[in-house]
């Protein structure tokens, strides 16, 4: 009962009735934590679960126990406690190794997660389907290539079913890494082509510059009969947008509602106001964002931001600013942009305006990063970044390397 009323939104009632239970001296079992833990609605009342769980011996180090609170951390955001339970486990299985994977791939730390992945494979942990689909998810966002092929090659080695799931994360991972060629062989080999696995390789193409072709394909995918939704009409939106295709932007989005029932999100606007910016309509793009049945977010403002920089379009850049102080009064990029628009106009007094407000409010300029993979390892790089083990080294090759550019013959 208490499993049923968790898995029906009703957790309120499993945990009334696992007091109740308790209360006619009726003891929990091995399944009755996990249960209760997925009627938890919130962090707090989870905590109050590991507490029963480490006052109940029987259950403090068992596995499936343990498995639920881990996992249960990382639903609510808080990996850390997550990661010093999964630690201190003096038994884990797939289940919870994966679960802890998923948690950091959630919270967009993708880093740590695939550097667990590896020591999952060194344990030698029987990896599952949704091991892979998280760390291809990973290796996607970081552009880990190597780990990528690793885990396609591993499906192929272990005959493991692409699934649309995991056919549509190959996929990402592919496009994401630059080699949409070897995307589209794994669509042309999935069986089953659900619509996960058509958005993946639309939002491939579109991230290429392959506006036509992404078009073609969702023309293709409505012909077979597969109904987009919300991610697809995101994904060959943003394909227009990285294209130039303007006109066919226009369409595609007041279609939507028309043709697929499908009302424009926030994410849709974000895009359609990027295929105008981009196309230099900067004042069309101001009354979208000023029509749109929702409050536009920092991410429309930005865009339109942007684009007046590359414009040196004042007038639409000072409204987007006012926004944007109100909405990201930290974010030091729109502060620099703005700073600079004013520059190219020889308003040196708005310069210095904007400088102090950065120094008053003591907004400091974030240091670039970039990442690279090397032997399976993803290593990150920062501006006079002397953190990584390999620095001293790095840095007497870049001076070499500096040198031989100054080499009259070079």
């Amino acid at each position: 009962m208490i499993r049923c009323y968790g898995t029906n939104n009703l957790g309120h009632d499993g945990i009334d009735l696992y007091i109740r239970m308790r209360h006619q001296g009726v003891d929990a079992d091995n399944f009755t934590y996990p249960f209760l833990l997925k009627a938890c609605s919130g962090l707090k009342q989870g905590k109050g679960v590991h507490s029963l769980v480490v006052k109940d011996k029987r259950f403090s180090s068992e596995i499936h126990s343990l498995t639920s609170l881990t996992t249960l951390y990382c639903s609510f955001g808080d990996v850390g406690s997550a990661r010093l339970l999964f630690d201190s486990m003096p038994e884990r299985n797939v289940v919870t190794w994966t679960g802890i994977i998923k948690g950091y791939v959630k919270q967009k730390r993708y880093k740590e997660g695939i550097e667990l992945f590896n020591q999952m494979k060194n344990y030698g942990v029987e990896i599952n389907e949704l091991t892979l689909v998280c760390i291809l998810s990973a290796c996607a966002n970081l552009g880990a290539l190597e780990i990528g092929q690793w885990v396609h090659e591993y499906t192929d080695r272990k005959r493991i079913f692409l699934n649309p799931k995991l056919g549509a994360a190959l996929i990402d991972m592919y496009g994401k890494c630059g080699h949409i060629d070897k995307a589209y062989r794994v669509f042309k080999t999935l069986p089953c082509k659900g619509v996960y696995v058509w958005n993946a390789l639309i939002g491939g193409l579109a991230m290429h510059g392959y506006g036509i072709e992404a078009i073609k394909r969702f023309r293709e995918m409505q012909g077979n009969g597969i109904k987009p939704d919300r991610i697809t009409f995101i994904a060959v939106l943003s394909a227009c947008s990285h294209s130039g295709l303007v006109e066919k932007g226009k369409e595609i989005f007041h279609s939507m509602r028309k043709d697929s029932g499908i009302e424009p999100g926030i994410k849709h606007y974000g895009c359609f106001v990027d295929i105008l910016c981009r196309a230099g309509l900067l004042n069309e793009a101001y009354e979208v964002i000023m029509n749109m049945p929702m409050e536009p977010n920092a991410v429309l403002w930005g865009t339109l931001l942007n684009a007046c920089a590359a414009a040196a379009n004042v007038e639409l850049a000072e409204a987007a600013m006012e926004r944007l102080m109100v909405l990201e009064p930290c974010n030091d990029g729109n502060y620099v942009l703005m700073s600079n628009i004013y520059a190219v106009k020889k308003r040196w007094n708005d310069v210095a305006r904007i400088r102090k407000i950065m120094k008053d409010e003591q907004i400091l300029r974030n240091p670039g990063h970039s990442l690279i993979e090397v032997d399976n390892v993803v290593h990150e790089f920062r501006v006079g970044d002397s953190r990584h083990p390999c620095s001293e080294q790095i840095y007497d090759m870049l001076e070499k390397v500096v040198i031989t550019i100054k080499e009259p013959y070079f």
